[in-house]
């Protein structure tokens, strides 16, 4: 069992096929960390990349940067080898390609306890998501809801902040690597009893995401029986 620093943060930044962000993106997370003076680790998480993301991101390597790969594929997967190799009881998940920008963590969340705190595009702003995008997230949402008996309004947020001496409960307690894994974190701090809070959030649509509408439906559906069993 690791044994976590409740002083610093760390942020989590899940990899596949990032190498035109990466260098840009760990940049901007640095300099903020370092404007902020804060202490700080930025764990970056290769996920079975096809292009060169491993090779940009060991070159980032520094005291502040670690670099490890998950061959499991799937974000989850990456979130929590990402979890894993983190030192300090506070958390940042953060999409690779800044889609919500690091500036909108507050530094105040570091001395929360026992909290997740979600972005929310549906209380904030979304800019450039296909009008087809928006609505499989709406009819994701709504079926999350009833299914799960929970009032988020936006459970796939890539923009998550957890604050607990329970890190180690909860990578023991991460099962799901596919797209539904943010509701598999979200119903563990649930049964945690963690405060779970939603934070209006300006989202960036990327237009190389990896969901695909045809296939990925049919994957949440199967996953969302899988964690109902669970939950």
């Amino acid at each position: 069992m690791t044994t976590f620093n409740s002083q610093g943060l760390n942020i989590i930044v899940p990899c596949f096929n990032e190498q035109d962000n990466l260098q840009t993106t760990v940049k901007k997370i640095k300099d903020w960390c370092i404007l902020k003076n804060l202490e700080f680790q930025i764990i970056i998480v290769n996920n079975n990349s096809t292009d060169r993301t491993e090779e940009v991101a060991q070159r980032l390597v520094d005291k502040n940067i670690l670099f490890v790969n998950e061959k499991k594929k799937g974000k989850g997967f990456a979130v929590k080898k990402g979890m894993m190799n983190a030192k300090y009881n506070n958390v940042l998940i953060i999409d690779a390609d800044l889609s919500t920008d690091i500036d909108h963590l507050k530094v105040d969340w570091l001395n929360t306890y026992n909290s997740l705190i979600i972005g929310s595009r549906p209380l904030g702003v979304e800019i450039g998501t296909p009008f087809i995008r928006r609505v499989y997230g709406k009819v994701l949402n709504y079926l999350i809801r009833i299914i799960f008996s929970i009032e988020i309004k936006d459970t796939q947020c890539g923009f998550k902040f957890l604050s607990t001496n329970k890190l180690n409960e909860i990578i023991n307690e991460i099962e799901f690597g596919g797209f539904i894994y943010d509701l598999d974190l979200i119903m563990i701090c649930k049964k945690l009893k963690f405060k779970i809070i939603e934070t209006p959030v300006s989202y960036k649509f990327d237009e190389n995401s990896s969901v695909s509408l045809i296939r990925d439906p049919l994957l949440v559906i199967k996953d969302l029986i899988k964690l109902k069993k669970k939950f």
